[in-house]
């Protein structure tokens, strides 16, 4: 009995060394773990998940980065055509219309067109069309508006063709590679059959696809321009002269002026009348009583037939 029970120590010692053996030497061997990121950069502070960029690779982050930036530049990269009118109360209009010119200098913007007439007294109104810088567009109809007395009335609109332009630049790049394979198979209908017929065929058909491509590079630069420079339309309207007007005293000049104009009219309505009166009213009276004077004569010239015949018969 005692001999187990010392065999049973002997053999519960040796495991217990083996196993702090084994605890000793696993530190040892397994690789050194990262430590576990705080809670607060795990998880935001509403409880959701923290910031990803963080724990993203480098790559990930530059990516979302990239498209941002894509998408900024898609923003800049839009097409705009601005339009507008604006009507002007100035004092002078010459004058007002050389200080805008100067204005449109700083902005390397001009006048289109100018169309100004009389009107008053030494003024002039009309209307001009300029065209402004689209990034300078605010600050130069502000100072124009400053060169004005009143702004009587003012409209302005935009019209995006973002997309039209870039349906042309698909439907042109398109065109151009239609253009180059008709470009090759005109060189090969050359070298190997040479029928006039068929050269003539694909040669039309190249010209078409040249006329379509310089149509859209038409289009296309008439949208840059016109996006890129915004048109404005500008009437100025001086200010009119205020006329007292007051009580006018005697002037013999003024009456006598005034008689002589009523005699002038007197005597041109009597020329008028004269004259219709032989040209119309004496040929009437002749067709009228022409008839009543020959009928008239006629029975005279039988009463004075008869009259000799009654006497001749009494005596």
């Amino acid at each position: 009995m005692k001999r187990i029970t010392v065999f049973a120590c002997l053999v519960i010692t040796v495991a217990l060394s083996i196993g702090c053996a084994a605890a000793r030497a696993v530190p040892d061997a397994l690789p050194a773990q990262a430590p576990a990121p705080p809670v607060s950069e795990a998880y935001d502070a509403s409880g959701g998940v923290a910031n990803q960029s963080k724990s993203l690779p480098a790559g990930a982050r530059s990516g979302g980065e990239n498209d941002q930036t894509q998408a900024q530049a898609q923003d800049n990269a839009r097409m705009i055509v601005y339009t507008g009118a604006l009507s002007l109360q100035v004092n002078d209009t010459a004058d007002t219309v050389t200080k805008i010119q100067d204005v449109l200098k700083s902005v390397n913007g001009y006048i289109a067109n100018k169309s100004l007439v009389a009107y008053g007294k030494d003024k002039l109104r009309g209307t001009i069309t300029i065209r402004i810088p689209a990034a300078a567009l605010e600050t130069t109809i502000a100072q124009i508006k400053a060169l004005g007395i009143k702004v009587l009335k003012e409209s302005s609109d935009s019209n995006d063709v973002t997309a039209e332009y870039v349906d042309l630049d698909a439907r042109r790049k398109n065109l151009e590679a239609y253009e180059v394979e008709l470009q090759k198979l005109l060189d090969t209908v050359r070298e190997r059959t040479g029928k006039a017929e068929d050269i003539l065929a694909v040669y039309n058909q190249l010209t078409e696809v040249r006329g379509q491509i310089e149509q859209i590079k038409g289009r296309q630069n008439y949208l840059q321009n016109t996006s890129t420079l915004a048109t404005y339309t500008i009437e100025l309207v001086p200010v009119e002269e205020v006329v007292v007007e007051g009580t006018p005293g005697w002037d013999p000049g003024r009456t006598a002026r005034q008689a002589l104009d009523s005699l002038v009219a007197t005597m041109q309505g009597l020329g008028d009348v004269a004259i219709t009166f032989a040209l119309f009213v004496l040929p009437v009276l002749l067709v009228i009583f022409l008839p009543f004077v020959v009928l008239f004569f006629i029975v005279r010239a039988l009463w004075k037939r008869r009259a000799p015949k009654k006497a001749a018969a009494t005596n």
